[in-house]
């Protein structure tokens, strides 16, 4: 077995060695002078410097195109800088042998344009296929890979982002691909909550009526859908209700329609002598099929005690 593997790898040689007298009479062909050398030396010095001059003149043209994204200029003037170098890599070698520049030149610029342009390209076609098929539009407040905010523009590189702490977000249009994108403004209106505690012998159905009622008064609330209060958790102590309500989408934050509700819902029950507040813990709520235990509000939500 093996001199038949060895003997299998001899004729494979023999079959590719055209290819290697081609290169080797390339090489041999060439009659390689001082002179050449020196050219081809000059060459290679001149061109870094040229290179990065070029680059340089790429950057200042593209940022003179309005609302040109920073890291398309980027990208350009690294491909001007490589195109440079490779040509003059490529004119160095056709003046020390007999291979064609021309084929030389070809070879170089397919590499630059796939080390330096293929991100740009990635990102390119991701935001076509987010402009032609918009899973949101400039003006949506969307979230996505933890980063939430209003978008700006959607850019051909990337897409632009200012969230409600005024701090402005590039995210790259290929890494949004694929990716679970939250629409906040995709409808009219959005859902809150926040929890109270009412006295224990409190009686639930007036209660509730007196809290849907206050709630669906303060500013901000919309009427429709209307909103809602549910008696959540209880014991000895204290009767837990949670208390829903809907605000209009376009509102970056619940922040001040919840303060509204809740002034307006303590307000409320402060006139019909319920007194608010007590223990609003978690308590162990036990059904025939299931034990639930009631989490804490999530950080968009607000406690009254």
């Amino acid at each position: 077995m093996g001199i038949d593997a060895t003997q299998r790898l001899i004729g494979a040689l023999v079959a590719q060695s055209s290819v290697v007298d081609e290169v080797d009479n390339a090489l041999s062909s060439s009659q390689v002078t001082g002179w050449q050398v020196l050219a081809a030396g000059v060459v290679l010095i001149v061109s870094y410097p040229v290179g990065h001059l070029v680059r340089g003149l790429a950057t200042r043209a593209m940022r003179r195109v309005p609302d040109m994204p920073a890291v398309l200029v980027t990208d350009v003037g690294r491909f001007a800088k490589w195109s440079v170098w490779l040509l003059g890599l490529a004119i160095a070698i056709g003046l020390v042998t007999s291979f064609s520049v021309t084929a030389i030149l070809i070879v170089a610029i397919l590499i630059v344009a796939v080390l330096t342009l293929r991100p740009m390209l990635e990102n390119m076609s991701a935001g076509l296929v987010l402009t032609l098929r918009p899973a949101f539009a400039v003006g949506d407040q969307i979230e996505v890979l933890d980063q939430e905010g209003v978008v700006l523009e959607i850019g051909s590189h990337s897409t632009v982002l200012k969230s409600i702490d005024g701090i402005r977000s590039h995210i790259p249009n290929v890494s949004m691909i694929g990716q679970k994108i939250d629409v906040y403004t995709a409808f009219d209106s959005r859902r809150s909550e926040f929890d109270l505690s009412l006295p224990s012998g409190t009686d639930v159905s007036s209660a509730i009526d007196l809290i849907r009622n206050a709630a669906a008064s303060a500013e901000g609330v919309v009427a429709d859908p209307a909103p809602t209060a549910l008696a959540s958790g209880f014991n000895e102590d204290a009767l837990i209700v949670t208390v829903y309500f809907w605000y209009p989408s376009k509102m970056q934050s619940d922040v001040t329609v919840a303060h509204a509700a809740i002034e307006a819902v303590k307000n409320a029950l402060d006139k019909a002598g319920i007194q608010a507040g007590g223990p609003t813990t978690a308590l162990d709520i036990t059904s025939d099929t299931q034990t639930a235990t009631p989490q804490p509000p999530t950080p968009d939500h607000t406690d009254t005690t």
